[in-house]
């Protein structure tokens, strides 16, 4: 690879996790779920409707981008497109904001846009870039995300807590600043996915049954990871551990988290081949025991830290563990079932786990610590069934 290419690499790679900071804009507006449920007389399961309803539209993007990039669109218009989707979603409410279902509909704009950016970072990573740059790189996605996360979520509360619940729309304009560095990054014509088109390679799309283990795995790892989305700011004022601001921090603490941990993710898949993802849900079960059962603001921190390493090593796992389970003119549509089905668990989360916790609840267990007890039982289930065992040793055959 000569200099010139090489540099184009590094732009390109650039443009691609700048899209992958778009992973979590759905998430800026949980800073303020208590001030929303004030204003509109709703309950914990009503007001999270803001965040889960927007995953079932991530699943429909992962259905609609899975089936356009598998076919002849360019990459680049299909991405700006999801980034302007998140842009409009979330500032129209600075308009229109005395109607709670025209929330829920703008960030349904928002997870529509969002679930396109995450299925489109890792199609973007396995078909642009050179093959010994796509693990590395699907690991410090994770990083990016978490680190778009840190500012749509800690920016949108500070700007919350400035004034009102509304001004927390504001960050949304961070997304324009994220369409103008993919507008000048990102390549128009990616040559490696001309020269896969030159080559002839077969267009015929085989998914095997790793693609759908994985997918539900994900799925549960998504019902587990938005308790923490869609309680701890509910959870930390409730309890009087703090106000809007630290419910924001609480939540960016996770996302450091996710950061720091996104920076070793491929160490740790190579650490643990065959169990990091088993070990992604024993982190969640540790992390959600520590913040339901010591009510204590630093206990939060320290469990929602957790969380967010948890997550990064899940989702910094998955997409890699796809992509050597499919051919690669099937990865595309792979990576679109998988996010189709793993954002189903973000939509249904709160009417799983809500029901769960008041079924227990006369034995003294919160929604943290119902859901720590759930996810070390699926841990368990998950390491003893071996799926990431036989998935890599089915790759590797």
């Amino acid at each position: 690879m000569d200099k010139q290419e090489k540099v184009s690499v590094s732009k390109t790679r650039i443009g691609v996790l700048a899209v992958s900071m778009m992973g979590m804009a759905a998430l800026a507006i949980t800073p303020s779920y208590a001030a929303i449920a004030r204003t509109f007389s709703l309950t914990n399961t009503g007001v999270q409707m803001l965040t889960s309803l927007p995953n079932l539209f991530m699943m429909l993007a992962g259905i609609i981008i899975g089936k356009l990039t598998a076919g002849r669109f360019n990459l680049k218009n299909l991405t700006l497109l999801a980034i302007l989707l998140v842009t409009i979603g979330g500032l129209l409410p600075l308009a229109f904001h005395t109607n709670f279902a025209f929330l829920v509909f703008c960030s349904c704009l928002v997870g529509l846009g969002q679930g396109a950016c995450t299925n489109l970072t890792q199609v973007l990573i396995s078909q642009i870039l050179p093959k010994k740059e796509r693990e590395s790189t699907m690991g410090l996605s994770t990083t990016f995300i978490n680190i778009g996360g840190v500012v749509f979520i800690m920016g949108g509360g500070q700007l919350a807590s400035m004034s009102s619940w509304v001004n927390n729309y504001w960050i949304y304009l961070f997304s324009l600043l994220i369409l103008l560095v993919v507008l000048v990054l990102l390549p128009f014509r990616p040559k490696v996915l001309e020269q896969n088109q030159a080559d002839g390679l077969s267009t015929k799309i085989v998914l095997n049954k790793y693609v759908f283990y994985s997918a539900l795995w994900a799925f549960l790892t998504m019902l587990l990871n938005n308790v923490l989305n869609n309680n701890i700011s509910l959870f930390v004022v409730h309890e009087h551990l703090g106000a809007t601001t630290q419910a924001a921090f609480t939540s960016t603490i996770s996302l450091i988290g996710g950061m720091l941990c996104g920076l070793v993710v491929g160490l740790i898949g190579k650490r643990f081949k065959y169990s990091s993802i088993a070990l992604s849900f024993f982190i969640y079960g540790l992390a959600y025991l520590l913040i339901g059962v010591f009510h204590s603001l630093l206990i939060v921190f320290v469990g929602s830290f957790l969380v967010g390493a948890a997550m990064s090593v899940a989702m910094g796992q998955f997409p890699y563990l796809i992509s050597i389970s499919v051919a690669d003119n099937s990865v595309s549509m792979a990576l679109g079932i998988y996010v189709a089905i793993y954002s189903i668990g973000g939509v249904i989360s709160p009417f799983v786990i809500n029901p769960l916790t008041s079924l227990v609840k006369n034995m003294g267990l919160n929604v943290f610590s119902v859901s720590g007890i759930l996810a070390l039982v699926i841990g368990c289930v998950c390491l003893l069934a071996k799926y990431q065992k036989n998935l890599v040793n089915n790759a590797q055959a």
